[in-house]
C-alpha cells in the first residue's frame, strides 16, 4: 500500500474516447483508511452506491453522514463521503417526491401539474448524474491516482480524460479512464466495456440535454393525469438506470472494502496473495501491498 507518484497504463485499442482509453495502475494510499494511534482501524468510505441499489429494491437504508460527525476522532476524512451522503439523501428525497406525485389523485391545475413534472424530472436527471460522479470520486480518493485528475472532473471526464502528460511531452495523444482504472484492478473490465460505459454516457447526455445550462423539457399543459403518467414512465426508466449504475459502482465499493479490511486484519503485515486472489485484485510485481504504509 505504498504511495507512488506515477503509474503505468494497460494498452487499449487505438482511438479516443472511453472505450479506447488506457486504464492506469494504482495502489491504495494511506488516506484509504482511518487511523488511530498509527494503526488502521476502518475503511475511509461508505458504500453509498451499494446502499442505493438495495434501497431502490426496498431493502436497507441510505447512510447519513453529517458535518457534525467530523468532530469524532475516528470520523471519515474522505471529503467525497460527505458530499455523497448529501447527494444521495437528496436523490432519495427526489425519488420519493416523484413517486408521491405520480401516485396522487387530487385535482391539480394542468399548468401546475406540468411545472411539478418538469421540476421533479430535472431534479432526478441532475442528481442521478451527480450521484454517479461523487460515488466514483469517493473510490478514487482511496487510490494513488493524482487528485488533480478527478477532483473537479465531470462524469464524462471520469470516463475519458485527455492524458496531458503525453500531450505536454509531445507524444501521441490518448485518453485515460479513471473509472477504467478502478475496473481494471478488480477484473471488472468486461462489465465496464460491454455495459457500464454506455449507460453512464446516457446518464451524462441526459443531464446535458435536460438539466444543464439553459436546457429543460418543454411545458406541455394537459390534464394532471397525463403529466403524472409521463413522470411515472420517466421515473421507472431513471430508476432502472440508477439501479444498474449503482450495482456496478457498488461492486467496486465492496471489493475495495474487502481489500481494505484485509489490510486492517493483517496489519502490520501485508495481506497474503492467496487472500487477495479471492477478491480478486490485480497485483503487479511490486504491487500495492509489497510494503506497508508508514503513518505520517
Amino acid at each position: 500500500m505504498s504511495s507512488v507518484t506515477s503509474s503505468s497504463t494497460r494498452s487499449r485499442p487505438h482511438g479516443r474516447g472511453a472505450h479506447a482509453a488506457s486504464h492506469p495502475d494504482w495502489e491504495l494510499r494511506r488516506e484509504a483508511l482511518i487511523w488511530a494511534g498509527g494503526i488502521p482501524v476502518a475503511p475511509n468510505l461508505v458504500p453509498f452506491a451499494d446502499e442505493m441499489r438495495k434501497w431502490l429494491g426496498q431493502k436497507g437504508h441510505l447512510s447519513v453522514v453529517t458535518e457534525s460527525g467530523r468532530e469524532d476522532p475516528l470520523s471519515y476524512t474522505n471529503p467525497f463521503t460527505y458530499h455523497a451522503a448529501t447527494i444521495g439523501a437528496g436523490l432519495g428525497a427526489a425519488i420519493n417526491a416523484a413517486f408521491a406525485f405520480t401516485e396522487g389523485t387530487e385535482p391539480v391545475d394542468p399548468l401546475e401539474a406540468e411545472i411539478e413534472r418538469i421540476r421533479l424530472h430535472s431534479e432526478l436527471v441532475i442528481n442521478v448524474a451527480r450521484f454517479c460522479e461523487v460515488t466514483i470520486k469517493q473510490l478514487l480518493h482511496c487510490t494513488t491516482l493524482p487528485r488533480r485528475l478527478y477532483v473537479r472532473a465531470s462524469l464524462g471526464q471520469l470516463l475519458a480524460l485527455d492524458c496531458d502528460v503525453c500531450r505536454k511531452a509531445g507524444r501521441p495523444t490518448h485518453d485515460v479512464s479513471l473509472l477504467g482504472a478502478l475496473a481494471h484492478r478488480y477484473f471488472e473490465c468486461l462489465a465496464l466495456e460491454h455495459c457500464m460505459l454506455d449507460h453512464l454516457k446516457i446518464v451524462n447526455e441526459r443531464r446535458k440535454m435536460d438539466a444543464a445550462h439553459s436546457s429543460a423539457p418543454t411545458l406541455n399543459p394537459r390534464d394532471a393525469a397525463s403529466s403524472r403518467a409521463d413522470l411515472r414512465a420517466f421515473l421507472d426508466d431513471a430508476g432502472h438506470g440508477l439501479g444498474h449504475m449503482a450495482d456496478h459502482i457498488g461492486t467496486y465499493e465492496q471489493k475495495l472494502l474487502v481489500e481494505l479490511n484485509l489490510v486492517i486484519l493483517n496489519w502490520p503485515n501485508p495481506p497474503s496473495m492467496d487472500a487477495l486472489s479471492r477478491i480478486p485484485v490485480r497485483i503487479r510485481q511490486k504491487g500495492p501491498h509489497s510494503e506497508s504504509p508508514e503513518p505520517t
